[in-house]
């Protein structure tokens, strides 16, 4: 699984894509810093899994990752194989995506929430070699997933046997793969339904760390708290990659509490992290969170995934004099920020991102470049918009852009125009005249995918499962606005004559599909029929219209 040779023949003479892989460039940080404090466990890590929390040197991480690159390879997966993995933000979520690099084998990671619906899915796609789990809260993961793998001939690991075992392994022939191969696939909801693997290159994460780097100004040896699952594009590619560019010290963290993220920030001198808008909403409302506050060690926050309020960011820069960074992305390779260099007033940069890939502007924090370009396309035409107020589709070109979904050709290619260019399904427009014709602004989505708190649900895939609810003659769901999460499921619902449908009813239902608890609605519409447009397709947007209605009323 490459890119086209064209394409990589173009970007490496272009000097965006190399020859450096991830595991070549952790193996330049271990040599750089051995002594160098690499990863920190959170130190509540005993209450949501097993074993007690881990400090590793770069030095003790380079073992680590040796004994697990060589049970991968014992185990039967090699170069090209597929590891799937499912495990909370704890240093061997990081030793694995580390240890499949060095032995050739390509990452899956996945959610701890999803369940045995999307697990056997991933499964059944994927066909890997090996599925590595273990405890999260109360479920016991690789219980849950043991008849999944049994059937599919895939072998299943507890976590806690990564690292059992005493004296060095023995080393493993190098993998023969570079940095042109695909290292991971990561799962994002589509509006087809079912989740689709999302491939990328050690080049495709690279370009990001890059952009990490130069956007946020990062420096050698930061000190990075994590709090996003280490599954995707936010922290694998905010977190991960900026730690792996920097030779870092990465801290882990899960699930979120905002009063144990102020007590690693005080006690690990945390200077870069990445947060979503309900934590800076709760430090400058909440007393006790802000009396409890030493932020001294911290200098840089990115935010995303939801908006977030000017006022907040204001309030931050202001009271604690940290820098705040807004970033857009996705896992297929969509990455637009807006720092205080290119946007100083806050109120605009909850809003506002430079037009980074357009020729005609500068920009301090983002290399020029003619090989990434951004445009809006108008969703109906086809037209390029140059036009201030006009909402249209962004669409990006790029070496940062990811390869295609595995086992998805169809698909693949409806991703992308006949230019080539990747159709994010994110509306956008030119914010104004003048100054303001520097900027895109965020409208909504053309697409029907709902973010919860930085996740993507597919609505379609839940109207699928719920089609066998025999309490109701049909049902939809749709994204409602929340202001800690951005945005929140919500299911509308036609009983059938005579039946009263609650909303408990349905999440008992989906639980009984073992749907992922994240994808459960929080917010029932009862109707006499689904509002539908002249094709007879489900309005979603009407449905969260009403749903704002209900709230109101």
């Amino acid at each position: 699984m490459r890119p086209p040779q064209t394409q990589i023949d173009h970007y490496h003479g272009a000097g965006l894509w190399g020859a450096e892989t991830i595991d070549s460039r952790f193996r330049a940080n271990v040599a750089r810093a051995p002594d160098r404090l690499a990863l920190a466990d959170a130190p509540n890590r005993a209450d949501f899994t097993d074993g007690a929390p881990y400090r590793l040197t770069y030095a003790e991480l380079d073992r680590a990752v040796d004994r697990v690159a060589a049970l991968i390879r014992a185990r039967g997966a090699g170069p090209g194989d597929i590891v799937v993995y499912q495990l909370p933000n704890i240093v061997e979520s990081v030793i694995l995506f580390l240890a499949c690099a060095r032995a050739g084998a390509i990452a899956s990671p996945l959610l701890v929430q999803f369940d045995g619906n999307e697990i056997d899915y991933v499964v059944g796609k994927l066909q890997p070699r090996l599925f590595i789990a273990g405890r999260f809260k109360t479920r016991d993961l690789a219980a849950n997933a043991a008849s999944i793998c049994e059937s599919a001939g895939c072998t299943l690991i507890r976590v806690e046997d990564l690292l059992a075992g005493a004296g060095a392994p023995a080393p493993i022939p190098p993998s023969g793969r570079d940095a042109d191969d695909v290292v991971t696939i990561c799962w994002t909801s589509g509006t087809e339904g079912r989740p689709k693997g999302v491939m990328r290159t050690a080049n495709n994460w690279f370009v990001t760390g890059r952009n990490m780097v130069h956007g946020a100004a990062l420096r050698d040896g930061e000190v990075i708290l994590n709090i996003r699952p280490l599954v995707n594009m936010a922290a694998i590619g905010g977190s991960f990659m900026s730690w792996l560019a920097t030779a870092s010290t990465l801290v882990l963290h899960h699930p979120l509490d905002i009063g144990l993220v102020i007590q690693q920030i005080r006690d690990e001198r945390v200077s870069v992290t990445f947060m979503p808008p309900a934590f800076f909403v709760s430090l400058l409302k909440d007393e006790r969170v802000r009396a409890a506050a030493d932020l001294s060690s911290l200098r840089l926050m990115g935010t995303g995934s939801a908006a977030i309020p000017a006022w907040a960011i204001d309030g931050i820069e202001r009271e604690f004099g940290i820098e705040i960074i807004n970033f857009f992305g996705s896992n297929e390779g969509t990455s637009l920020l807006s720092t205080p260099r290119e946007v100083p007033d806050p109120a605009m940069r909850a809003t506002l991102f430079p037009r980074f890939g357009r020729p005609e502007f500068d920009w301090p924090t983002f290399p020029p470049t003619r090989d990434f370009t951004t445009h809006l396309v108008d969703p109906d035409s086809g037209e390029e918009i140059e036009e201030p107020k006009r909402p249209g589709e962004m669409r990006i070109a790029g070496p940062g852009i990811f390869l295609g979904y595995y086992g998805e050709p169809e698909m693949t290619k409806a991703a992308f125009d006949e230019r080539g260019r990747y159709r994010t399904g994110d509306l956008f427009e030119i914010a104004g005249d003048g100054d303001l014709a520097r900027f895109y602004r965020f409208v909504g989505r053309c697409k029907d995918i709902i973010v919860r708190g930085g996740i993507k649900i597919a609505p379609a895939e839940l109207d699928d499962l719920i089609a066998g609810f025999d309490e109701v003659v049909e049902a939809a769901f749709f994204g409602c606005d929340d202001d800690r999460l951005g945005e929140i499921v919500g299911v509308a619902v036609v009983p059938k004559p005579g039946r009263t449908v609650a909303l408990d009813d349905v999440i008992a239902y989906l639980k009984s599909r073992r749907v992922a608890v994240f994808k459960l609605p929080q917010l029932l519409l009862t109707l006499d029929a689904l509002p539908r447009n002249g094709l007879m397709k489900v309005q979603r947007d009407r449905l969260r219209d009403l749903a704002r209605a209900q709230e109101a009323a």
